[in-house]
């Protein structure tokens, strides 16, 4: 007898109408502050040369994402080549477009995973969730890298000027943060579990998937650079952006400006982030002292999210070429 599936609640059954209304609702409210005719001198007047500097330093910030991935991969011993891993990769932005949330691409990422490899499929999940991990741990402990170098715009203005006051403290409680991070999966797998405990067999395998990440060697190693990596390489693609645009917008500036940015399109209260994401450039743009008429955020933030958005149609493509993997591989 195959068991009924719950039957949806309300509240998920509406919430994807309640991002599109928030969206539309944001979206709209922006559309009556612009000036239309300013906003598109902003992005004809933009630098073809910084413009194109910064589409492939995006492109390189991409391939080290997927990079990341491989690493991933191989501390949980599943066995995909470099470039299958990144061709997965480019399938994964693709399908962040079309789904709502911006977690839509790991799921079909784990979807072709499940697919590819049945008996890992503890691991497989694992190593999608500690791709976001890793992803998010090191934007937030660049920004608190990069925190000081804008500490006079934040100390400027009250809004920021709580931040600027944390700043002391914020970079010691990150790296104690870090230190438990690498010595608590050590001790993970040691935890004693029921032995009638459901599903015991593929929780110690997940916490033994921990303590592999964390205690990898040289690919641990690897994994952390890259990680670094990809947003170096997307604060540099957001710096020369800034510069197409003739905005006063340094590299650590950049880097806060992305990771406030990035933080606002996650919260699920909008499709894919669109619309809270340009509310935040203009409250941003107004607060830091970067100009206060809301064309020039605008155009920052319509012009950072399409440097992601061409080479994620790229995986389009990508996908229509996915096949199986060698098993010899």
């Amino acid at each position: 007898m195959v068991e009924s599936k719950p039957a949806p609640t309300l509240l998920s059954r509406i919430a994807p109408w309640i991002r599109i209304g928030i969206t539309a609702a944001v979206l709209g409210f922006l559309a009556t502050k612009v000036n239309w005719p300013n906003l598109a001198h902003r992005f004809a007047s933009a630098h073809p040369v910084w413009l194109t500097a910064a589409l492939f330093v995006t492109l390189g910030s991409i391939c080290l994402c997927g990079t990341r991935f491989y690493f991933l991969l191989r501390l949980q011993n599943i066995h995909l080549s470099y470039f299958r891993t990144l061709h997965l990769t480019f399938v994964g932005f693709f399908f962040n477009l079309f789904l709502i949330g911006s977690t839509g691409g790991d799921a079909v990422r784990l979807f072709y995973l499940l697919r590819w490899f049945p008996h890992k499929k503890a691991r497989a999940t694992l190593s999608i969730l500690l791709d976001r991990v890793f992803g998010v741990a090191a934007l937030f402990g660049l920004a608190l890298l990069f925190l000081p170098g804008a500490t006079d715009r934040l100390q400027a203005d009250p809004t920021f000027a709580p931040l600027a006051s944390a700043l002391p403290w914020l970079g010691p409680l990150g790296a104690l943060l870090l230190v438990l991070g690498f010595l608590l999966p050590s001790f993970l797998p040691n935890i004693p579990l029921p032995q009638k405990l459901p599903g015991r067999a593929v929780l110690i395998d997940l916490l033994h998937g921990l303590r592999d990440t964390m205690h990898g060697g040289w690919n641990t190693v690897a994994l952390i650079l890259v990680s670094i990596g990809v947003h170096l390489l997307s604060f540099a693609g957001a710096t020369l952006l800034a510069r197409a645009l003739d905005l006063p917008i340094n590299y650590s500036l950049a880097g806060l400006i992305l990771v406030l940015i990035f933080s606002a399109s996650a919260l699920p209260i909008s499709v894919s982030g669109h619309g809270v994401r340009e509310g935040v450039m203009v409250f941003l743009f107004l607060h830091l002292g970067l100009g206060a008429d809301p064309e020039s955020a605008i155009a920052y933030s319509v012009l950072i999210y399409g440097l992601g958005l061409f080479w994620s149609l790229w995986g389009g493509l990508a996908y229509l070429t996915l096949r199986s993997p060698d098993p010899k591989i």
